[in-house]
Parts: structure tokens; C-alpha cells; sequence
């Protein structure tokens, strides 16, 4: 494999997407390419921090529900075709593409979610409500999954003057950035902050409102083409509403 094809391979490597082969050749790889070293701990750190954002402690008594249920619920048996030889039978590998959205999706979403569908089986109450948390977490984060797992993501931080700052994932070929709070203080009176996209001596361009921590304290926005930085500001509640940064707080180069 040519050493630019490898490169393509750190963010399947960051979210443990890859084959023994491929874990094997990468990580000879990752002794030589000080950018890619860079680039998977920075990928392995973000998916970290969005997990860390969306844990959930769960119920009182909801491990002991689990222990009973697991105890009193007989197992399935595997299932085959009459008269097939166990020789027959074999395993089809799903395609790249699939096995490094899944495990993206696996760590920014399912288990951000805090979400254990089979779990609740014996409370139906639960199990819907656990249901629709799962299709909410997935609808949530199935586009930062897909920022994620793109072999071009590129992750940069920024710290802000007040304390905390940001971190910026882009991806030139989805055309997606994501911009996360890493620490920022909280603002008084309702004050949220805003993230914007700027291209040269243009007008900012609104990328959004930074969604609060027990919505995984992120904005994720596509049309990033041209952009060279990532401005965030303080804004009244909802928003500007005039379209331009009312406060500045900080700005910083998009990931190169």
C-alpha cells in the first residue's frame, strides 16, 4: 500500500474501523508520519469528548433489572439451513465504507446516547422510550458520524480568552465542518454561543447556534467551501438576529 493511501486510513484507524493487516501496516506507518500521529489522537479525542458529553447515569435499579431479565430470558438458537454442512457456511464481510461509518456511528451516537435497546424487554414503557432515544441519538449524530469517518477529516482546538475553546473537524470532501465546545464558560442571562465561517475579507457566514452540553455542546454545518476560518461568538438567546457576530470571542484557522 503507497504511503498516500495509508494516510487515508487514520480515521478508520482512530475508531478501531480497520483489519489486523491494516492495524498492523498503519501503525508501522504512524512511526514515520508525525501528521497522522497528530490526526488519530485528535479524531480519538474528539469521539472521547462527544461520548463524555452525552453519558447518562441510568435508572436506580436498572442493573438489577438487567441481571434478572438476562437470567429468566432463554437464548435463540443459531440459526441454519437444514442440511447445510458447517463447511458451507460462511461470514460476508460488509464493505469498508460500512464497517467505518458503523463504528463512527458506534461512538458518537449509539453509545452517546446512552441507549441499550434489548435491555428494557421486559418493560415495554422503557423499551419505547429507550427506542425513541436511539432514534433520536442516531438522527442526531449520523452526520457527525459520517465527519468523522471521512478519510479527509482534519481536527484542529482553539483556545478562547475567557477559558475552555473549541474543536473544529472538517472534512473538505463532505463539505462539513463541526464546531464543539471543549470548556467554555457559561454565559449569563440565556447568552449562547454562535459559530461562523469566514472566507477571506467576506462577511462572516452564520454556521450556527453551539448546541448546550446535554445536547452534546456541538454545531455541525455544511457548505465550508472556501472557508479559512472558524469565528465563535457570544450571542443573545436563539442566536443573531441580525446575521453578523454581535460579540467575537475568539476565531482560529480551519484544519489544513
Amino acid at each position: 500500500m503507497s504511503t498516500p493511501e495509508m494516510h487515508t486510513l487514520a480515521g478508520a484507524f482512530a475508531l478501531d474501523a480497520v483489519n489486523d493487516v491494516e492495524r498492523a501496516e498503519f501503525a508501522r506507518h504512524l512511526e514515520q508520519c508525525d501528521s497522522c500521529t497528530q490526526e488519530v489522537a485528535e479524531l480519538r479525542a474528539t469521539a472521547a469528548r462527544l461520548g463524555a458529553a452525552m453519558a447518562e447515569e441510568p435508572p436506580p435499579g436498572f442493573k438489577d433489572r438487567v441481571m434478572t431479565a438476562m437470567h429468566a430470558t432463554r437464548q435463540l438458537p443459531p440459526r441454519t439451513r437444514p442440511g447445510a454442512p458447517e463447511r458451507h457456511r460462511r461470514s460476508v464481510r460488509a464493505p469498508r465504507w460500512a464497517v467505518v461509518v458503523s463504528a463512527a456511528a458506534a461512538v458518537v451516537g449509539l453509545a452517546a446516547g446512552g441507549v441499550f435497546g434489548g435491555i428494557a424487554l421486559t418493560q415495554q414503557q422503557e423499551l419505547q422510550a429507550a427506542q425513541s432515544r436511539l432514534d433520536q441519538a442516531k438522527q442526531q449524530f449520523a452526520p457527525v458520524a459520517a465527519l468523522l469517518a471521512a478519510p479527509d477529516a482534519k481536527t484542529a482546538h482553539g483556545e478562547a480568552p475567557t477559558g475552555g475553546g473549541v474543536t473544529v473537524v472538517l472534512s473538505r470532501s463532505l463539505n462539513r465542518v463541526m464546531v464543539m465546545d471543549a470548556g467554555l464558560p457559561s454565559q449569563p442571562g440565556g447568552k449562547v454561543y454562535e459559530a461562523w465561517l469566514i472566507t477571506g475579507a467576506a462577511a462572516p457566514r452564520p454556521a450556527g447556534v453551539i448546541a448546550a452540553a446535554d445536547r452534546g455542546g456541538l454545531v455541525v454545518a455544511d457548505g465550508v467551501a472556501g472557508a479559512d476560518k472558524v469565528a465563535v461568538s457570544v450571542e443573545p438567546p436563539g442566536g443573531s438576529a441580525t446575521g453578523t457576530p454581535t460579540e467575537v470571542l475568539m476565531s482560529m484557522p480551519v484544519p489544513a
